[in-house]
């Protein structure tokens, strides 16, 4: 008796790429991203990755033998079902590309002319496959060579790989802009994580050069066999995708997010008088309390005031007659100062309310606390609670 194959080392690599497409697809989905980019922005590349999961399962169905001849006995509909999926990956790609990259990137309606194309899918496949009768559309079905040789379905083909390489190719160029953003504002490019976006971006771009120099071999060159040309394309998806997984896998923080200070601002407004910049400092300060979080850098600062780092620098500087660390360092000694003196926090540690105001090291904490206050931590709780 001989036994046939389910599946060959082309639908493996389909499968796996696509169960891979799948789990990253709900770590994004139902993992709580913490940072900057909004969390419908990584719901948005989750869906990215699910279509992309879509897409191998709508080319298994296709080229699996026995899958192919067990679905067409059941209906010739199955087939050509997601191939909208093409058109829909390129802008959830680009959107979130902006996203991470702009630090005020939010989607607009201008933004649904993007998926134009995705929404006349249905409609377009409609008139040239599903309103055949069964044995015309079994035809497409079990005979490459007729899809093909049909204009209409021909013309489809160079229209769904011309979108994914156009979009990558802008996703790719968005981030060398990006890069060259960064050179120029002297930025440490080591200090910035963008590994796991360009494994993502660069990763997604080459797969659609090769896709397109495979379509462009098959109809006009020749020099490859279109087999080995369509297997390769399966391999190095797979790879891709395999690269993901583990990268996110092997890090912690998964994929980090870009710090604030190290986005691409949107364009400055007009800069304000010193004197009322101090104003509005603060009073952002007093309400906002910024000096509690650990890392705050002037950057974030000026970000968050929406002016420039050298405009609030020199405001601090100029008008309050020192440095911006040494500003932070007043407010955070000053709510010190309340919660040492709060009867209600008498058992919490010193190091942990220490660490709520601000302070990572206990030596810089105590020595800006008895130079501002003239005595250590623990001899003001002493004085204030005893």
């Amino acid at each position: 008796m001989v036994e046939v194959a389910l599946f060959n080392i082309n639908d493996i690599s389909l499968l796996f790429s696509g169960f891979l497409a799948l789990v990253l697809a709900c770590l994004l989905f139902f993992t709580q991203q913490q940072g900057r980019i909004k969390q419908v922005y990584w719901q948005l590349l989750a869906l990215f990755f699910f279509l992309g999961a879509l897409r191998t399962f709508d080319t298994l169905v296709y080229w699996n033998i026995n899958v192919r001849d067990t679905l067409s006995l059941v209906s010739a509909n199955f087939f050509f079902l997601f191939g909208f999926a093409f058109f829909l990956q390129g802008p959830l790609l680009f959107w979130f590309t902006r996203a991470a990259i702009f630090r005020d990137f939010a989607l607009t309606k201008r933004d649904a002319l993007h998926l134009i194309p995705a929404v006349c899918y249905p409609i377009y496949i409609y008139q040239i496959f599903h309103q055949l009768p069964t044995e015309k559309k079994l035809q497409y079905v079990h005979d490459w060579s007729h899809v093909t040789g049909d204009p209409y379905f021909e013309g489809l083909i160079w229209a769904q790989r011309l979108a994914l390489f156009l979009y990558s190719l802008l996703c790719a160029y968005q981030l060398h802009q990006y890069i060259h953003h960064l050179r120029a504002h002297h930025c440490v490019l080591n200090k910035v994580d963008l590994q796991w976006l360009k494994l993502l971006v660069i990763g997604f771009f080459a797969i659609n050069c090769w896709t397109l120099l495979t379509l462009v071999d098959t109809r006009f060159i020749n020099l490859l066999s279109a087999e080995f040309l369509g297997e390769f394309e399966s391999h190095f998806y797979l790879i891709y995708m395999s690269v993901l997984v583990v990268y996110l896998l092997k890090n912690s923080n998964g994929f980090s997010d870009i710090q604030i200070e190290h986005t691409i601002a949107p364009e400055p407004l007009p800069e304000e008088p010193q004197q009322q910049l101090v104003e509005k400092l603060t009073d952002f300060m007093e309400q906002n309390k910024p000096y509690l979080e650990p890392h705050i850098t002037v950057e974030r600062l000026a970000i968050k005031l929406n002016v420039s780092p050298k405009l609030l620098s020199c405001t601090i500087n100029n008008q309050m007659h020192m440095n911006f660390f040494e500003l932070i360092g007043t407010y955070r000694v000053a709510e010190a100062k309340k919660r040492l003196a709060d009867s209600e926090l008498r058992q919490k540690p010193i190091s942990e309310i220490m660490k709520s105001c601000g302070f990572n090291s206990k030596s810089v904490f105590n020595q800006a606390f008895k130079k501002t206050v003239g005595v250590t931590p623990s001899h003001y709780r002493q004085q204030h609670l005893h």
